[in-house]
């Protein structure tokens, strides 16, 4: 009776395995290659299959690194990487690699309708209602998979393709009886073998040996600064001790904590610069982690849905707030300038340029060579490897500051387009800053025209296309932001983003006019006006809500006016919060904006937003499992991405930053001769165009 019952037992256990085998919707993927042209793949495979069922240890390390059967992707996991590390370093008696699979299944249209849009499913509805293509950008297609497979490394990727169609073509899974198919896509980037990366060329050694030089440049420099105290005579007051001691630490630290105080009403924008960066690196992180492995990204469909998701998903405003503050302060500063003495507008230019660019091309050079070598992971060769050939290919661009418009489906570093639109419009600010100091009414009619302009030009561009009101951070976005229409269209190009940098340059005119004022709003005035600002911020972004609505009927010209508008209340409202921080009575607001530890922190804005993006897209290429989404958990992730991306930038600040701005100012602005009447010296300096244009407030923007 007991053998019986244990018999029963075994033949039941059986049968449920053999059933739970053969209910799953994707079919497991074959142990390796038996059919095809490649001899030593087949050879290879055969091996390998005999080697499992001898039990070996290196044989079940690949097939323990291969993705089983997919699971969870009915709640979003579509990423099943397996084991990345265990494939490559298995000790197999011959190389392996690790493959990243697409698999499709071509689901057809269920034969009872239902609404496609619907997030709610009854509980008795079939399977194939929710898996099926329904052609929302709102929601991830569920019929397509990533999974791992470890294989041997002979077998070439169009060999794998190949033979797993064949393969797929004859499997069965109880959805084939329902006319669904299966395919597989495994292109030339989706395989990783231990010795097949990418090897060091001459580029990848001249970046070590510039930085090399750079490190040792710090250190003699610093040296030599210490030495030479203010009792020594060695070349004192001379270019060439200037220029000796540019690259030194005892120097360039003290220049972090200094601010300008000519102006106190302009303090508020340190702050203002910080807390934007910090949202902009929050922004592109939410893009990158949700671009990954997700295990719930049902929670994400249903967040693009919500109000309070659109603050995260419409964050593209902040960036808008970092061309209102370039907007003022260079209109600001230019103005003032232009008071004490006119300088050639080429010059000006030209001093601009290069004090942005030597960072600027350090990191794209960094881009181009050692990017590639900081990580591995299932999907290295996928993300960072197109990146670093871009950045090879298209550096240039990027330079010459034109890479929103010169090849900009392949720009190096996809968050560059904001530094050539703010190139851009600097030019037009010194050329309006020009045209008001000499003929004032002139002036700011045409800056009004521009202001005008600036609207009406999103608003044709999207009409005439028809294009959606906002660019949507879905996934055909955030997984191949470089080719997305609304990407190359709208969102980079200096001619569609302008509003946002012009209503600055209204406002630097207006601090302008108000600098040796005492104007002080009255606190109901002040708290009226920062409630109305908010107010129009919060609704800038929420109302983004409407046209994330998949149910939303879309109509050209809503969409048209939304483009063109809502980056313009943004813009006001913004204005309205820095103008009642600066002249009103909201004390509070002032003094947070203004604190003293915002000081050093604005000065590391630019070198933040330059390598923050490569720290996150690192982090989602090495990724080896899907994760759990949560607001909290990217909000960590953000900040550990702040606290980086600062202390990146920081050392780049001492190393590249200050010591490229003090030899150009040697080389322009050389020192004066200390034997000089002091009174010469004090009128040279105040009519120095460095002391004018380096002012710590304005020296990133001039």
């Amino acid at each position: 009776m007991h053998f019986f019952a244990r018999s029963l037992l075994l033949l039941l256990f059986s049968v449920n395995l053999v059933f739970a085998q053969n209910v799953d919707i994707f079919p497991d993927l074959p142990l390796g290659i038996i059919e095809g042209e490649n001899v030593l793949c087949k050879e290879q495979s055969r091996i390998y299959l005999e080697a499992l069922r001898n039990l070996s240890l290196w044989a079940y390390e690949m097939r323990d690194s291969t993705a089983k059967s997919v699971q969870g992707i009915l709640r979003g996991s579509i990423a099943q990487f397996g084991q990345f590390d265990e494939c490559l370093s298995a000790k197999a008696p011959f190389a392996t690699q690790y493959c990243v699979t697409t698999l499709a299944a071509d689901v057809p249209t269920p034969r009872n309708p239902r609404d496609p849009k619907s997030l709610f499913y009854e509980t008795n509805e079939s399977v194939i209602n929710k898996i099926y293509d329904k052609n929302d950008p709102s929601q991830q297609p569920e019929n397509a998979v990533l999974l791992g497979w470890c294989v041997p490394a002979s077998c070439n990727p169009e060999d794998l393709q190949e033979y797993l169609n064949n393969y797929l073509a004859t499997v069965e899974t109880p959805l084939t009886k329902e006319n669904v198919s299966y395919m597989s896509i495994i292109g030339p980037q989706s395989c990783q073998a231990q010795n097949n990366g990418r090897q060091w060329d001459h580029v990848d050694i001249s970046f070590v040996l510039t930085s090399g030089i750079i490190l040792l440049l710090v250190i003699a420099s610093t040296a030599c600064d210490v030495r030479w105290t203010n009792e020594e005579k060695l070349f004192r007051g001379s270019p060439l001790r200037s220029l000796l001691v540019s690259f030194s630490l005892r120097k360039n630290y003290p220049k972090l904590g200094k601010s300008e105080d000519s102006n106190p009403a302009l303090k508020v924008l340190y702050g203002m610069r910080v807390f934007c960066i910090c949202m902009i690196i929050t922004d592109h992180r939410f893009g990158t982690f949700l671009s990954s492995g997700i295990l719930n990204f049902n929670t994400v469909e249903e967040q693009y849905r919500s109000f309070f998701g659109t603050l995260f998903f419409h964050g593209d405003l902040f960036v808008d707030s970092f061309f209102i503050l370039s907007g003022i302060l260079v209109t600001y500063c230019l103005l003032v300038q232009w008071e004490k003495k006119f300088l050639n507008p080429a010059f000006i230019i030209i001093l601009r340029y290069i004090r942005m660019t030597p960072l600027y091309a350090f990191v794209i050079f960094f881009c181009a060579t050692l990017f590639d070598f900081i990580g591995f992971g299932p999907m290295w060769t996928t993300i960072i490897a197109p990146e670093v050939q871009d950045c090879r290919k298209n550096w240039w661009t990027n330079l010459l500051y034109i890479s929103n418009y010169v090849n900009a489906d392949h720009m190096c570093m996809v968050h560059s387009w904001y530094l050539s639109c703010d190139f851009h419009y600097f030019i037009v600010a010194l050329f309006m800053t020009i045209l008001i100091h000499k003929m004032k009414k002139t002036g700011l009619i045409v800056l009004g025209l521009v202001f005008v302009a600036s609207i009406i030009i999103p608003f044709v561009i999207v009409f005439i296309h028809k294009r959606p009101a906002v660019l949507f951070f879905y996934l055909d976005f955030i997984r191949s932001p470089k080719t997305h229409p609304d990407f190359l269209l709208t969102y980079i190009k200096s001619h569609a983003r302008s509003t946002p940098y012009i209503v600055g340059m209204i406002a630097g005119y207006m601090f302008y006019r108000m600098r040796q004022q005492k104007t002080n709003v009255n606190w109901i005035m002040s708290y009226l006006i920062f409630t109305v600002s908010i107010t129009l911020m919060v609704v800038s972004i929420v109302t983004g809500a409407i046209f994330y609505d998949p149910y939303y009927q879309y109509d050209t010209l809503d969409a048209a006016a939304y483009s063109s508008m809502h980056r313009t209340v943004w813009s006001i409202g913004s204005i309205g919060v820095l103008y009642v921080a600066s002249y009103g009575q909201i004390k509070w607001v002032y003094s947070f904006l203004s604190w003293k530890p915002w000081v050093p922190l604005s000065k590391l804005v630019y070198g933040a937003y330059l390598v923050h993006f490569q720290i996150q897209m690192r982090g989602v290429a090495k990724k080896g499992a899907a994760d759990v989404t949560s607001y909290f958990d990217i909000i960590s992730f953000a900040a550990s991405d702040i606290v980086l991306s600062f202390g990146l930038a920081f050392v780049l600040y001492l190393a590249i930053e200050a010591p490229f701005r003090n030899i150009f100012s040697v080389l322009f602005f050389p020192p004066k001769d200390n034997k000089k009447d002091k009174s010469n010296s004090s009128n040279n300096n105040n009519n120095n165009s460095e002391e004018n244009l380096s002012q710590s407030t304005c020296d990133s923007h001039l």
